[in-house]
């Protein structure tokens, strides 16, 4: 043997052990993370009561997620309602378990709480481990007073809506929205989640509420909106829906670059509408195996067909854009989050 093949060899046999030793790690690591979910039960949080929207994506979704995730766990809701979904937020910020055996979604417009509410709000946004969306969402405001069909029709007596408490979507997009569209809005902050609030204005105990997305109105509300039963007279958001083009949309309504700005800050966060994450110091290689977990559910057949089944809107955002969604909120001027916690009585609690 030549001692350029020799050489040559003794490199190829480098290379070799080179591409093993980083490839072990790698397998080891997944090993270990099917080993951790084999046999466990994951609880997945979600922030309202049965038969909220967030629920039933929830419901739905990991009815699918398991068997994709290493190690198959069997995943189960856990309802944890209180203030919009904040409670729930709270809870997988700084109490549920670190490990990968909880993840959950909340609602987006929570991230925006510790910027409106620092002395009660203690947990920091950028921290979560976010696995991705499944929708980008509108926020609306639904009636079903008769006599509010329009957005001129809000403007002529006080509108009564109901809540799910002082910090969920349906107060705070009624608080923000009735000043930038002069609506004199009183809001009702007593229900425990929006499957409530919704039965309680059927009865007509107030006119609607808001914080009525429009993928609730596309999956539990089809025929109510279809018929007229429910009029949406308003949608929330940077760009409106493309199949509601009719509805107008309060940021082009907006005149000024202020008003512009508190609407991009109190709306925003719908952009990531149904984020599911997983509680902050994960550790890395599970927190990469739910994230390819939820890419491969959010594209299964199985998944797609039974979401189609139920007009669920599915359109999947990666946790980066969130991300980058989450920090550029996060930058908003102090003067416009000073306006939001006027209107909003942040100051009050």
């Amino acid at each position: 043997m030549s001692a350029m093949t020799q050489a040559f060899g003794l490199c190829a046999l480098a290379a070799v052990l080179a591409l093993t030793a980083s490839a072990t790690p790698t397998a080891a690591q997944s090993d270990a993370v099917a080993a951790f979910y084999r046999g466990r039960t994951v609880q997945a949080v979600v922030g309202y009561t049965p038969g909220s929207t967030f629920e039933l994506y929830l419901r739905m979704f990991v009815r699918h997620l398991g068997r994709h995730v290493p190690g198959n766990p069997n995943i189960v809701v856990q309802h944890m309602p209180g203030a919009g979904s904040l409670k729930a937020t709270a809870y997988l910020a700084g109490v549920a378990p670190r490990d990968g055996s909880v993840i959950g979604i909340i609602n987006p417009v929570t991230t925006i709480e510790p910027m409106i509410d620092p002395a009660n709000t203690k947990f920091d946004p950028r921290t979560f481990n976010w696995l991705g969306s499944l929708n980008s969402e509108i926020s609306t405001c639904g009636f079903w007073a008769k006599d509010l069909r329009t957005l001129a029709d809000l403007k002529r007596r006080e509108v009564v809506v109901g809540s799910t408490g002082p910090a969920s979507g349906s107060t705070v997009d009624a608080r923000v929205l009735g000043p930038l569209a002069g609506i004199n809005f009183k809001v009702v902050t007593s229900y425990p989640g929006l499957t409530e609030v919704r039965l309680a204005a059927e009865r007509g105990e107030f006119d609607g509420h808001c914080g009525l997305q429009l993928s609730a109105i596309k999956t539990l509300a089809w025929d109510d909106f279809k018929s007229g039963r429910i009029a949406v007279p308003v949608q929330m958001a940077l760009a409106k829906h493309a199949e509601f083009p009719e509805i107008p949309n309060a940021y082009d309504l907006a005149t000024k670059e202020e008003d512009r700005a508190l609407f991009r800050l109190i709306f925003g966060p719908w952009a990531y509408g149904r984020p599911l994450l997983a509680p902050p110091d994960v550790p890395r290689e599970r927190v990469a195996a739910l994230r390819a977990a939820f890419q491969a559910a959010v594209a299964d057949p199985a998944f797609l067909a039974e979401a189609a089944k139920i007009n669920m809107e599915v359109q999947p955002m990666a946790p980066d854009a969130i991300d980058k969604l989450v920090a550029d909120v996060l930058r908003t001027p102090a003067p416009v989050i000073a306006r939001a916690r006027v209107l909003l009585g942040a100051q009050n609690r």
